[in-house]
């Protein structure tokens, strides 16, 4: 009957997903990646988690996510919780940004979502599909290990298992995790990752071999993004301007872009507090607006004379859409929890490098070859599409 050749057909997908965040580009990569297993034919199903831990779970889990470093992240969110507080005006812009995002999300994403609670729900349920695919972002960092979630450890030992540009997020596993990480990798039958780096902690500790693959945002071509944001509202008819997208609290980055403002006269337009309150930014740039969707956030990128970020995203969307950008490393270089590996690989894969800032922001008006930068682009393209090809072909064999 048609429902069993759609049974044969159906993926399940694993996302970086959550109901609060209101990042541009965990939304933009997880439709990205749901968008392209459909384009290849596959009936999918958004694989949502819902944890029902015990008390002693809760309490091993704190002690885990302590040995990976996690108390850094806790302490942001008790420091976030304060800074709403002090600053009412901060809470409200950031629930209108969050209600913009959540819409898109409502439209693009939730639709797809089949939700398991309890982590014994979770393994039955991974029986529904009959292939099981964890999609892109930094899926795999130290801290994730334990959730046996992303790294697909509730999946059946008989259901295929597939990665797409999964990154760890770090250059190195810690030595009291690798066994654990092996483990998991192990159980993969085909691993696609997003940098070098991945690639080589995977071939390290694995009898698996990754193979590295775009960012599923490069999945799809200018083209197909521009039909994908018609439906924006932002409207860009007021002149040229110099796009701002800062994760991290870098002053110099932001020195930089008022030079870039102060040499061209162009105004600013800045995403602000995306990750965190930033004091200064309170007095950075001409324009700031909270209600930006996604698409809007791809919108702005695409009509930008100039386009300064620390964003692996941002810098994504600045190249499909041939923009004049510079990159500002978000991380002290050599820092433990410096996650500028995938800004290194992404620029390397195309010759770049110069787009990283290195103290000159008026390199940023250096035209980029991008008809050099689009025939890697495609042949990228084709071959990440090439491996998700063959990995779902596993679901009908």
């Amino acid at each position: 009957s048609s429902d069993m050749v759609l049974f044969k057909k159906r993926v399940g997908c694993v996302i970086a997903y959550t109901d609060k965040h209101n990042n541009y580009g965990t939304s933009l990569q997880g439709f990205a990646t749901v968008k392209k297993i459909q384009d290849l034919g596959y009936d999918c199903e958004i694989i949502k988690y819902t944890k029902q831990l015990s008390l002693l779970n809760k309490i091993k889990l704190v002690y885990l996510m302590y040995r990976c470093g996690g108390t850094k992240d806790k302490m942001r969110i008790v420091k976030e919780r304060l800074n709403m507080k002090c600053h009412p005006d901060y809470a409200k812009n950031i629930a209108i940004r969050t209600q913009a995002v959540n819409a898109y999300k409502a439209k693009r994403l939730i639709p797809l979502f089949h939700e398991y609670i309890g982590f014994d729900a979770l393994c039955k349920g991974s029986l529904n599909y009959n292939a099981v695919l964890v999609g892109s972002d930094q899926v795999w960092t130290p801290m994730s290990l334990y959730s046996r979630f992303f790294n697909l450890l509730f999946v059946d030992d008989r259901i295929p298992k597939i990665a797409y540009a999964s990154s760890f997020g770090v250059s190195s596993i810690p030595d009291f995790q690798k066994a654990e990480t092996k483990l998991y990798l192990d159980r993969f039958d085909y691993i696609g990752v997003r940098e070098v780096k991945g690639k080589e902690i995977v071939d390290s500790l694995s009898v698996k071999k990754a193979k590295v693959v775009v960012d599923p945002t490069m999945l799809h071509t200018r083209e197909e993004w521009e039909k994908e944001i018609a439906d924006s509202s932002i409207v860009n008819d007021n002149g040229p301007y110099i796009f701002c997208y800062f994760l991290g609290t870098n002053q110099h980055a932001r020195q930089a872009v008022n030079e870039l403002k102060k040499t061209t006269g162009y105004k600013i337009i800045t995403i602000r507090h995306m990750d965190e309150y930033v004091h200064e930014d309170e007095s950075f740039g001409d324009e700031f607006p909270y209600c930006v969707d996604p698409n809007d956030f791809v919108k702005y990128i695409s009509k930008a004379t100039y386009v300064c970020t620390d964003s692996f995203h941002c810098s994504v969307f600045s190249i499909l859409f041939h923009r004049k950008f510079m990159t500002f490393y978000r991380f002290s270089q050599g820092s433990k929890g410096s996650r500028n590996s995938r800004i290194d690989s992404l620029f390397n894969l195309f010759d770049l490098q110069e787009r990283l800032y290195q103290g000159d922001i008026k390199l940023i008006q250096k035209e980029i070859d991008y008809d050099y930068v689009d025939v890697k682009l495609s042949s990228l393209r084709e071959e990440s599409i090439s491996f998700l090809r063959d990995a779902l072909a596993i679901v009908t064999k």
